[in-house]
């Protein structure tokens, strides 16, 4: 089993490479499936809380839809 420092390494760096991709069909849920493993990483006792949360914000904060403009005359 790798350490978990390596994993986490690797971890960063994959969410990082999905993160940054252009948006195509199934971006989405991608994204969604690599939240899913995430969070069951972290409830396994192989990332900390802490390296959960480092993970989701690159996958959430770079992939989230973006939001709709609000008009100025509103």
């Amino acid at each position: 089993m790798m350490s978990n420092s390596v994993l986490f390494e690797r971890l960063v760096k994959s969410a990082e490479r999905i993160a940054r991709h252009t948006c195509y069909p199934g971006k989405q849920q991608a994204v969604e499936q690599c939240v899913e493993d995430v969070e069951d990483l972290s409830r396994a006792g192989r990332i900390t809380a802490a390296q959960s949360e480092v993970l989701l914000d690159i996958l959430l904060g770079d992939c989230r839809e973006p939001a709709l403009p609000i008009p100025l005359n509103a």
